[in-house]
């Protein structure tokens, strides 16, 4: 132990020498050396609760070095690292907080993290403000993007790990809340602290500002650093982020009386006019908040959340709708219609009952049909996120089965996102994970579940109906390796309706004198039997069984086509692996299982695979 300690010792001494002596270099193998001891089992279980005093020197000692502090403030990391938050608690963080301190700010978080490790810890940091105002500070206006992140990270844990007391309700303690523990009045009731989310993100010029004077473009970067950060805390507490402080700067920059932090980042911060990329963070914040910030606004079963409730107040929502689905776009719509669209999606999947009983659920329908032909990959990913009934218009006399979204979709020429989202809609609703103790998710249960898996059939059958020569062109696909993507993408739709989840309940609103329901019904009851039908599936099954497609005449110096072909040989061979896995859980048909387990027993190229299969190509 004593041997352990003397080059602690001597390196104490080091450092008393440079701090005499400014010229005096850093000994770079002593710091070594201390380094090793850090990583042993001794300094880990006793000798780290002797070394505060040295802990405390280099701290002192990092700000008035005039030389590279890289190996010092690595060795601190290392010598801390055992440390709790009240081992370091009486260092003066703000000063390697600085916006000049550039070597010594991951050094200070990184530090400054163990205070996130209870309450207590972030108790005994919200009381020194002026730590916390250097956090922040430092948070929006580096130049460095890993140490804003890092920040970001910091300020939401310790939010995090500071909850409300407790309160005891029949005798049981409730959940905790946030909102008002003590790292939450400091960040939002703190006047300095809360007043510098606006005074560095606004492009309006404001009274007093504080250091430093930030550029217009540097102020767009601290407004992407807060609009990543209030979704993360409007989780935690809604109230926090649309309450009304008190600030001068609230009215500065034209925000209404009573309105927050989240009324001024959605509505006021943000020139969309001129700057399209900001414009296009902002709609993405728009998406994280309604799938990030989920609280209900009732007790009772409501589809929707205080944010998707904020956005339809403000005008927000029904903005991007309008604005994705416009017959005349603007020039912006070919910049912003992917964040839309990504949008629009969210709030599909995420709150489907409210999507379905919208005003806005009709004009996106339409939209994307009228569009469907053109396959283009933002709005295919809208058709693929909402419910599958409403890809279905109704009518007063039921289902207009022939308006169908998708019964328009082209199969023959096509792109992969078409083929992939073909496949989303036909397998159905992902089947349930069981947990203990269950838990209740907006726009989760078994009933829209039900009517998913209903509808996944119904529309698979339709589109086979539309489009009778859908297997053979999927197969076409699926062969042409030439088009890696399209043959990839045709496997994933096979390998959707091997393991899909169909029902054969009948939907609530279809009539029973519904013929075109009663043709679609006669469909195969599971994908697997659309599979295993030769007079609906065609050449898929065979497809799968034969030997893989490769290219003899191009080994050894142009791979490319080579690679695709072996891609492509491995997709199929998974497909038909997953094919043999359902029939075995499913039992019965042994005939195909034999005959899939013997090819899988071959390999990813078969026993042709060296022969037949390899298909010449012609010279050029």
């Amino acid at each position: 132990m004593a041997a352990s300690t003397t080059v602690l010792d001597e390196l104490s001494e080091h450092l008393q020498e440079v701090d005499q002596d400014p010229t005096t270099e850093l000994d770079a193998d002593l710091l070594e050396r201390c380094e090793l001891l850090t990583n042993t089992p001794e300094y880990r279980a006793q000798i780290w609760k002797e070394t505060r005093p040295l802990f405390l020197q280099v701290a002192a000692l990092l700000p008035k070095l005039q030389q590279d502090p890289s190996r010092l403030t690595h060795f601190i990391l290392k010598l801390a690292e055992p440390y709790r938050f009240e081992d370091i608690k009486d260092v003066e963080f703000e000063i390697g907080l600085d916006l000049q301190a550039i070597p010594f700010h991951s050094l200070i978080l990184t530090l400054l993290e163990k205070a996130t490790t209870s309450g207590t810890n972030a108790q005994a940091l919200a009381n020194r403000p002026a730590v916390m105002l250097a956090i922040v500070r430092l948070w929006l206006c580096t130049q460095d993007a890993g140490v804003a992140s890092q920040a970001e990270n910091l300020l939401t844990s310790l939010l995090e790990i500071s909850k409300n007391e407790p309160v005891s309700m029949d005798g049981k303690s409730t959940l905790h809340t946030y909102g008002t523990g003590p790292m939450w009045r400091r960040l939002f009731s703190d006047r300095d602290i809360s007043s510098l989310y606006y005074h560095y993100t606004s492009l309006k010029q404001l009274t007093s500002p504080p250091l430093p004077l930030l550029s217009m473009r540097d102020k767009t970067i601290s407004q992407a650093r807060l609009l990543s950060w209030l979704p993360r805390v409007a989780a935690m507490d809604w109230n926090a982020v649309v309450s009304a402080y008190g600030l001068d700067v609230e009215r500065e920059v034209g925000i209404k009386e009573g309105q927050g932090l989240l009324h001024y980042a959605s509505l006021k911060m943000v020139d969309t006019q001129d700057d399209m990329l900001m414009h296009m963070t902002l709609i993405q914040f728009y998406s994280v908040l309604i799938t990030r910030s989920k609280a209900t606004p009732h007790l009772s079963h409501y589809n929707s959340s205080l944010a998707l409730d904020f956005l339809k107040e403000e005008g927000i929502h029904k903005g991007l709708v309008d604005f994705h689905t416009s017959e005349n776009p603007s020039i912006d719509h070919s910049f912003l219609s992917s964040r839309t669209a990504q949008y629009i999606s969210d709030y599909a999947i995420h709150y489907p009952e409210n999507f379905e009983n919208s005003e806005e659920m009709p004009v996106i329908r339409n939209y994307v049909h009228r569009n469907i032909r053109k396959c283009e990959a933002s709005d295919l990913n809208i058709i693929a996120s909402v419910p599958r009934s409403t890809l279905i218009p109704r009518r007063a006399s039921g289902p207009a089965w022939d308006d169908c979204v998708i019964a328009d979709m082209p199969i023959t020429r096509t792109n992969q996102d078409a083929l992939k989202t073909l496949a989303t809609v036909f397998r159905g609703p992902p089947k349930e994970e069981i947990t203990f103790p269950q838990t209740e998710t907006i726009g989760s249960d078994s009933k829209r579940t039900q009517t998913e898996a209903t509808y996944a059939r119904l529309l698979t059958a339709l589109f086979y109906s539309k489009k009778p020569t859908m297997f053979a062109d999927i197969t076409t696909h699926m062969e042409t390796i030439a088009m890696q993507e399209n043959a990839l993408a045709a496997l994933t739709l096979i390998s959707a309706l091997i393991n899909s989840s169909w029902s054969t309940e009948v939907p609530p609103d279809v009539p029973s004198n519904d013929l075109t329901y009663a043709r679609l019904n006669a469909f195969p009851k599971s994908g697997i039997d659309v599979i295993l039908d030769p007079s609906i599936s065609g050449g898929i099954l065979p497809s799968l069984l034969k030997p893989a497609t490769t290219f003899s005449s191009l080994v050894g110096g142009r791979g490319d086509p080579e690679n695709a072909a072996y891609v492509v040989a491995t997709a199929k061979f998974e497909v038909l692996k997953s094919l043999g896995r359902k029939l075995e859980e499913e039992g019965g048909r042994q005939d195909v299982l034999a005959m899939v387990r013997r090819r899988v027993g071959e390999g990813v190229w078969g026993e042709s695979g060296t022969v037949g299969s390899r298909i010449g190509t012609l010279e050029m």
